[in-house]
C-alpha cells in the first residue's frame, strides 16, 4: 500500500504537464494556484497596499491599522481560457480564500484568518491510443484533484505610537488534496477501465513578524516576513510521503498620502518555494517567486450619502510551479470600488483582475471577480 500511494502521488504531480496540451491552465500546476491571499481591497490595487492591508493576512503589524472589531469574507470566482495551437480551452473555477475576524482591546489587535495559500482545484483529460494484445484501441484519460494547502493565522499587533506598530503571527498551514486517475478505454466491454483514487493531507507550521511605521510625514512604510517551519505530507492521517518546509516570504510596502482622498502604494514581495523540495515528486518543476505591484486608491463619487472609494493597480509577479523547466509569468491589471453602507458599518469592495499568464509558447488569460464584505460591529 505504501509504494502504491507513492506511486499515485507521483502520477499526480506528473500527468499535469502532458494533460495541460488538451485541458488545463498554467496556473494550477504542482501543488496549485497561489493567490497571494490578498483581500478584495488589497487585489483592486494589484496587491500594492497589500502590507498595510488588516485584511489580507500577510503583514501582522497591519492588524493595527483596523481601527474596530471585524468581520470579512471573500468571494473570487476566476474565469480562464487557455490558447494552444489550434485548441483553446476556458475553465471556471470558484474560490472563497479569506475568513477573518479581528478585535481590539486597548494598544493590542488581535485577529484570526483563515486563507487559501495554494488551490489545487483542476479537471485535465486527453485523448490517446494505447496497444493492448497487440491490438490498438483508443481511450481517454483523466486526472482531477479537489482541495489545496490553507493557512490559519492567529496574529497580534501592538500600536507603540501611531506612527509605529509591530505585530506577530502564528500560522498552521493545513490541508488536503482528493486526487483520482482513471482510463477509460472506448471498446471497455471488452477491455474494462481502470480508476484509482487517494487522499493526501498536508501539515505545516510557521511564524511571521511585521512592521507598519510612518518615517516621513505622508510616506508610510511596512515589511513583513514569514520564517517557515515544518511541512508534511501524509497518504490519509498516517504515512509521511514527503517533507519540506514552509516557503520563507518577505515583503516591503511604501505608501504616499501626500495628495488629499488619495493614495499610492508599491509593494516588493519574494517568496521561497525551493523550500518545498522533498515535498512531491523530483518531476515537479518549482521556482521561487517574486513579485511587484504599483496602485492607487482614490476617493469617488458619493452614492446614496455615502462616499466610494475607487482603486487601480498593476501586478507582475512568477508562480511556483511549471509543467517544464519554464517559469510562468503572470501580469494583471486590475481595480475595483468600495462601497461603504450601514452608516460605515458595513462595506462591500468589489474588484476585477485580468490576468495574462505565459509560459513556453502557451498562454492563459484569467479573469478574476473578487466581492469582499466587512462587517464592523
Amino acid at each position: 500500500m505504501r509504494v502504491l500511494a507513492r506511486v499515485l502521488l507521483a502520477a499526480a504531480f506528473v500527468l499535469t504537464g502532458p494533460a495541460l496540451r488538451a485541458q488545463g491552465a498554467l496556473s494550477i500546476q504542482g501543488f496549485g494556484y497561489p493567490g497571494g491571499q490578498l483581500s478584495t481591497q488589497a487585489l483592486a490595487t494589484g496587491g500594492a497596499m497589500a502590507e498595510f492591508d488588516p485584511q489580507s493576512p500577510l503583514n501582522p503589524a497591519a492588524l493595527g491599522v483596523g481601527k474596530r472589531a471585524l468581520v470579512y469574507v471573500q468571494y473570487d470566482p476566476e474565469f480562464r481560457s487557455v490558447s494552444l495551437p489550434g485548441s483553446k480551452v476556458s475553465t471556471t473555477t470558484a474560490r472563497f480564500p479569506l475568513f477573518a475576524v479581528s478585535g481590539r482591546y486597548g494598544k493590542a489587535t488581535f485577529g484570526l484568518a483563515f486563507s487559501s495559500y495554494v488551490d489545487r482545484t483542476w479537471t485535465n483529460t486527453f485523448v490517446d491510443t494505447q496497444v493492448v494484445s497487440g491490438e490498438k484501441i483508443g481511450s481517454r484519460l483523466a486526472a482531477s484533484s479537489a482541495g489545496g494547502i490553507s493557512d490559519l493565522r492567529v496574529g497580534m499587533s501592538w500600536t507603540f505610537t501611531p506612527r509605529f506598530v509591530v505585530g506577530i503571527g502564528a500560522h498552521a498551514f493545513p490541508g488536503e488534496n482528493r486526487t483520482s486517475i482513471g482510463r477509460l478505454f472506448d471498446d471497455s466491454l471488452k477491455f474494462g477501465n481502470f480508476s484509482s483514487s487517494s487522499t493526501m493531507a498536508y501539515n505545516g507550521a510557521a511564524l511571521s513578524v511585521g512592521v507598519v511605521a510612518i518615517p516621513v510625514t505622508h510616506l508610510n512604510f511596512a515589511a513583513s516576513a514569514r520564517l517557515g517551519g515544518t511541512l508534511r505530507i501524509r497518504m490519509g492521517d498516517s504515512t509521511v510521503l514527503g517533507e519540506g518546509r514552509v516557503p520563507g516570504r518577505y515583503g516591503v510596502g511604501l505608501a504616499f498620502d501626500g495628495l488629499p482622498g488619495t493614495v499610492f502604494s508599491a509593494r516588493f514581495n519574494t517568496e521561497r518555494w525551493s523550500d518545498l523540495k522533498g515535498l512531491g515528486s523530483t518531476a515537479l518543476q518549482l521556482h521561487d517567486a517574486t513579485e511587484a505591484a504599483a496602485g492607487v486608491e482614490t476617493i469617488g463619487p458619493h452614492l446614496a450619502g455615502q462616499t466610494t472609494v475607487l482603486r487601480l493597480g498593476y501586478r507582475d509577479r512568477g508562480l511556483p510551479f511549471s509543467a517544464d523547466a519554464n517559469t510562468v509569468k503572470e501580469r494583471s491589471i486590475t481595480g475595483g470600488v468600495g462601497l461603504p453602507l450601514a452608516r460605515g458599518n458595513m462595506a462591500v469592495d468589489l474588484a476585477v483582475a485580468h490576468a495574462v499568464r505565459t509560459s513556453g509558447g502557451i498562454s492563459e488569460t484569467g479573469w478574476i471577480v473578487s466581492v469582499g464584505l466587512a462587517i464592523r460591529p
